[in-house]
């Protein structure tokens, strides 16, 4: 039994109850004979008992109006009927619609053939539609995109099949169209009223593109660290298996010179070796894990040199030029890496330029204030900025939001690694700036990468290590003793044989707890050769600290294929360190220990600054102010 017959059964007991009173009232009224006669006594009963059943019946309507609204039948909140409509709106009182259209999200009510009965003004504001233009219109053609009104009818029909009882819920999330056009993403919660054999379908609308927009952003975060994560592991153990093909390579390369095929062979091994260091190399940018030597760089210099590297590179059917600004501040950046950054923007512009085009350079300068628009997380501060413009095919809008992930690439399978652009993403996010790209399809595009200004410190980062390496035949080894604590085996084993070659003596170590008893034992050595990342409670920074503790001053040179964080979040080394990055070749080590083992320090270990020279500011001046002739 439903609620308003409940309701109504109990108000006719009621007026039963009162009229049993009545009678008793009027039967001892009348066995009581009164002066009047008994027809006055009669008549004087029958007034007072009408009198009280109209009390009671008063008070009890009263308290029905009062107390349950919903019992006199739904009434139209609007006041009348809307347009024809058929329908009056199930919603009654003042509260209620008070508190839809307080409501901070959209109410809509339709039918169960989605016919809108009801629209709240903040329906108008979401969606574009006042409630004159909805009202009586179907919910789907008004709101849903042509591709989602089937799915939306599908759902709401499984939706009022599975509904039991007097009402039923549900929550679901749907693209919905602005009246102008645009697409936003919503959440609609759904609560299903029978009335009689049909249904009333009242719905919450809430915009969620924002959220969705949050979240997208979360999970993209979560699986690019998760890339950075398995990119690390992997640069590291892949590191060191190269570290031992590229220097076992040079020792078979050595012995075979005299045989053209097998020097051929050789050679094969060798440029693949390059190959696969290069892209672990591009890994470790994109994963912004690097070791980085900032200095300051005049970018307009870097990229003369850049140009006369790429115009042979390039071909002739590339027309190179440069728009470089005289008052371009200098950028605090790795030259090496802005270098090879600048390669690959320019590599990739060529292949959007396959029948040739325009390749322009262009520099300047650009400050963020706090309160300015955002571009790419830049954070307030001066930025010198590169761009690199192509005249090429441009890039489809779909496709610019993922350019710079890991592996995608829109060239034809086996043509590239896709890790150029996210190799110039990840090094211009560790460099403390950023990257952007503009253009339209058809149209070609605009690469602009933001460096921080210089300022006007000392560079923390040694100008011999930028020096090339010498020749083999000019490499100079030792007769001190070096301690070597590496926990690979095969490199540990590699890297003593080749210290030996050069005439150095080795005490080895496979991991710091190791070493620290050497150094506890009373082990000479003149240089610490420690890797980076080894197993234990302790790293090589960590081992190296320990160490400068028991014997002043240190001497050390690091070496691995990844710090994971050993040193600055950033990846800068910080002054003074000297880092043997994996893989590397006799030459490179050669030089790397006689630099650390040659160069002056002070009682603590720590680098004595060579004279200052003017040379180069000097230098630079002139290029900025040129004499006048004459």
């Amino acid at each position: 039994m439903t609620q308003p017959r409940r309701l109504a059964l109990a108000m006719a007991l009621l007026v039963v109850v009162t009229s049993c009173v009545v009678s008793a009232v009027t039967y001892y009224f009348a066995t009581q004979a009164a002066p009047g006669g008994p027809l006055a006594t009669i008549v004087t009963a029958a007034l007072l008992g009408s009198v009280v059943a109209v009390a009671v019946v008063a008070g009890l309507a009263r308290f029905w109006r009062s107390a349950l609204p919903g019992v006199t039948g739904a009434a139209d909140v609007h006041g009348g009927r809307e347009q024809g409509l058929a329908h009056r709106t199930p919603i009654d009182g003042e509260m209620a619609q008070a508190i839809i259209e307080s409501a901070l999200d959209a109410f809509v009510q339709t039918d169960e053939r989605c016919v809108i009965l009801n629209w709240s003004p903040y329906a108008e504001a979401l969606m574009g539609w006042t409630r004159a233009e909805a009202v009586v219109r179907s919910v789907e053609e008004l709101v849903f995109p042509e591709a989602q009104r089937p799915v939306h009818r599908q759902w709401v029909d499984r939706f009022l099949s599975e509904a039991s009882g007097d009402a039923a819920g549900g929550r679901y999330e749907t693209p919905l169209l602005h009246k102008d056009g645009r697409e936003f993403f919503a959440e609609v919660s759904l609560t299903a009223l029978r009335r009689g054999d049909d249904y009333i379908v009242n719905a919450f609308v809430r915009d969620i593109t924002a959220k969705r927009a949050a979240e997208e952003q979360l999970f993209q975060a979560q699986k690019m660290e998760s890339v950075v994560q398995l990119t690390g592991g992997i640069a590291h153990d892949f590191n060191n298996m190269l570290t031992v093909i590229t220097g076992t390579i040079e020792i078979l390369a050595d012995g075979v010179k005299h045989d053209p095929a097998l020097t051929s062979i050789a050679k094969m091994i060798n440029d693949a070796a390059d190959r696969a260091s290069q892209l672990t190399a591009n890994l470790l940018a994109f994963a912004r894990k690097q070791p980085l030597r900032p200095l300051e760089t005049d970018v307009n210099a870097l990229i003369d040199e850049v140009v006369k590297l790429l115009a042979p590179t390039l071909g002739r059917q590339i027309e190179i030029e440069t728009a470089l600004s005289d008052q371009a501040w200098p950028a605090l950046v790795d030259r090496s890496q802005l270098t090879s950054a600048l390669v690959n923007l320019a590599i990739n512009a060529r292949d959007a330029m396959p029948d040739g085009g325009r390749l322009l350079f262009r520099t300047g300068n650009f400050t963020r204030h706090a309160g300015d628009v955002e571009v790419d997380d830049l954070g307030a501060g001066d930025y010198v900025a590169i761009e690199v413009i192509d005249s090429g095919a441009g890039i489809p809008p779909a496709m610019r939001d993922r350019i710079f992930e890991p592996f995608f690439s829109t060239k034809q399978f086996g043509t590239g690694t896709g890790l150029g652009l996210s190799m110039v993403f990840g090094f211009a996010k560790q460099s403390g700036g950023g990257v952007v790209v503009d253009g339209e399809e058809g149209k070609g595009a605009c690469f602009r990468i933001y460096l921080p200004k210089a300022d006007v410190e000392p560079s923390d980062a040694l100008p011999a290590s930028e020096a090339p390496p010498p020749e083999d035949d000019e490499l100079r080894g030792g007769s001190e003793t070096i301690l070597c604590v590496e926990d690979d085996d095969v490199v540990r084993a590699h890297v003593t044989g080749r210290l030996e070659s050069l005439g150095y003596k080795v005490v080895t170590a496979s991991n710091a707890a190791q070493a620290l008893e050497l150094v506890n034992s009373g082990a000479a050595f003149d240089l610490l050769f420690t890797d980076i990342v080894m197993p234990g409670a302790m790293n090589g920074r960590q081992l190296a600290q320990k160490v400068a503790e028991l014997r002043r001053p240190l001497r050390v040179l690091y070496t691995s294929g990844h710090t994971f964080g050993a040193f600055d979040s950033s990846g800068r080394l910080g002054q003074g360190v000297l880092l043997l990055a994996k893989p590397y070749r006799k030459a490179e080590l050669a030089r790397m220990v006689r630099l650390c083992l040659d160069r002056a320090i002070d009682h603590m270990g720590d680098p004595i600054p060579l004279p200052y020279s003017v040379q180069e500011d000097l230098e630079r001046f002139l290029r900025e102010n040129p004499p006048k002739p004459g």
